[in-house]
């Protein structure tokens, strides 16, 4: 996931710069491995208690919205996604006539 978009998908709906500045330091956090840190430049903090809602930003905009603009409009009958984190499924509903 990279930060840039993450960040823009971000401030279209946060308006509050504290907010926005503690979200990016938390993308900056980096690892710690065998007491040696590593600068992340895309992902979310794994194990930290803001990588399902980072996760949950990036994927609205990127699978859900992709989904209705793109997919949807190709189906027959009814269709959607069922998403739980970074897990999907998508489903078409059949009409039995």
């Amino acid at each position: 996931m990279d930060h840039g978009h993450l960040r823009e998908f971000i401030k279209q709906r946060v308006n509050d710069g504290g907010i926005i500045r503690l979200l990016g330091k938390w993308l900056k956090a980096g690892v710690m491995e065998e007491e040696k840190y590593y600068h992340s430049e895309s992902g979310t903090p794994q194990g930290g208690v803001i990588s399902p809602v980072l996760s949950n930003i990036f994927l609205h905009n990127v699978l859900d919205d992709w989904f209705v603009k793109e997919v949807q409009p190709r189906m027959k009958g009814r269709s959607f996604i069922i998403r739980f984190a970074d897990d999907c499924v998508p489903r078409r509903q059949t009409l039995l006539q």
